[in-house]
């Protein structure tokens, strides 16, 4: 081990062990030296909130509370989960009137309007010198940042990888799941299944081809980025571009659309998501930890396995948050029990409990990854990651993309072999997207 690696660890270490030594409220005198809002924890009765758009949370979330309010008997922390558009909208409504949870948990691109308008509060010290500790990715710690001051503390990512069935992937012959997009889509053509007529009855790759929302765009992303396209390009610091209307957006789209109208490996008919590959109407499809936990309760003896994606990832993490109405004795606390649900014993109860992505990546996973080894590819390393742009209006271009993929992009099924009309569909998009730029100020002329 070279001395550079080991003074890494040993201040990594150092970090935990602070962060630790200041979090039960054994310790609060070090909460106090952190910074302006990090006070001591009142022994005064405190009750507080926190809000999340991921039920499958909930049960990490309540363990903690309980555990929390162990150590803290005056202390009680109320757990609510929403349909995550509805948590938005709720978010977008409560936060500007300081009636919204104690602690959030969301995106950073939805953080930021309310970061630039002083009603989330700053991290303090402590917490914020865990986040640039090491401990997690940089772009985690850039997107947590604002002025170079940290603000949210990442907790859960969702970045993708590729379940397949492992059984129907035996019966097509293929001994090894995709590597390059190429062998995505020739599997994805073997494994389909049609009826007697021709019909469709098995999707080879289910694909995201409808629902509300950005989430239409995102799963068009994570395809692009193994093409070399994005939704933004980031041409100079805080300066913007559409990076789809090119080579590797075409090719995405070219896939989309030879698959439902060309090659009909997936159809719109047919079930989708995580509903399809548990119930085997599909055989591959691109999705997020979280879908592990979700097979395990519902069709635990499904024979499957998970694979990283080809060449690059999306990372979408949910930071907490803590907003204007914790004031007082509420802001202590709220941190406080931030501070505790990060804890490496703790933060790893998520993965266990919920399935979801932990965002800390220091912490021993050996164990879970040997009782469940779909987890491991989730875990993979990638040259090229990338993130939500830090940028309030990309909900706005991403929202606006999905919809004009959802309800053109992929259902004129006079784009099969026509690239110069698929590529004007882009380019129309595109503009679109930079127009939106424009109006805000990040567009890179």
């Amino acid at each position: 081990m070279n001395c550079k690696r080991l003074l890494v660890i040993l201040l990594s270490a150092m970090v935990v062990l602070v962060t630790a030594c200041s979090s039960s409220g054994k310790n609060t005198e070090q909460s106090e030296a952190g910074g302006d809002n990090a006070a001591k924890v009142s022994d005064k009765p405190v009750e507080i909130n926190l809000w999340s758009g991921y039920p499958e949370l909930d049960p990490w979330f309540n363990k903690m509370a309980d555990a929390y309010h162990t150590q803290h008997p005056n202390v009680t922390i109320h757990i609510s989960s929403f349909p995550l558009r509805d948590f938005e909208k709720k978010v977008a409504t409560s936060v500007p009137s300081n009636s919204a949870a104690e602690i959030i948990t969301i995106n950073p691109s939805i953080a930021l309007r309310y970061i630039q308008t002083d009603m989330i509060q700053k991290a303090p010290e402590d917490l914020a010198t865990m986040v640039k500790s090491g401990i997690f990715p940089k772009v985690l710690v850039d997107d947590a940042s604002y002025n170079n001051n940290v603000y949210g503390i990442p907790h859960m990512l969702a970045n993708s990888a590729i379940f397949y069935n492992t059984k129907m992937f035996e019966e097509a012959g293929i001994k090894e799941p995709p590597k390059t997009m190429d062998e995505l889509i020739k599997d994805a053509e073997m494994l389909t299944k049609r009826d007697a007529s021709g019909k469709v009855i098995r999707s080879g790759l289910s694909l995201r081809l409808s629902g509300g929302g950005s989430g239409v765009a995102e799963k068009f992303w994570i395809f692009a980025m193994q093409n070399g396209a994005s939704i933004l390009k980031e041409v100079s610091p805080g300066k913007y571009r559409a990076n789809y209307a090119n080579e590797g957006g075409l090719k995405t789209l070219q896939m989309y659309v030879d698959m439902v109208h060309k090659t009909h490996v997936d159809d719109p008919a047919l079930k989708h998501d995580a509903e399809a590959f548990e119930l085997q109407d599909t055989a591959m499809f691109v999705r997020e930890t979280w879908v592990i936990g979700d097979i395990q309760k519902k069709s635990p003896d499904l024979q499957y396995a998970t694979a990283p994606m080809p060449s690059a990832n999306l990372l979408v993490e949910k930071d907490f948050y803590v907003t204007n109405a914790a004031k007082g004795d509420k802001q202590a606390a709220a941190w406080d029990f931030i501070r505790f649900l990060m804890q490496p014993e703790n933060h790893i109860q998520q993965l266990e409990m919920s399935g979801w992505h932990p965002a800390r990546t220091d912490l021993k996973l050996d164990d879970i990854f040997a009782k469940t080894p779909q987890f491991e590819s989730f875990f993979a390393n990638y040259d090229h990651l990338e993130v939500y742009p830090l940028l309030p209006e990309f909900d706005e271009i991403a929202t606006k993309f999905a919809d004009r993929l959802a309800t053109k992009g992929y259902v004129d099924a006079s784009f099969v072999d026509n690239p110069d009309k698929m590529m004007q569909f882009l380019q129309d998009a595109a503009k679109e997207t930079n127009d939106i730029l424009k109006q805000n100020g990040h567009l890179a002329e």
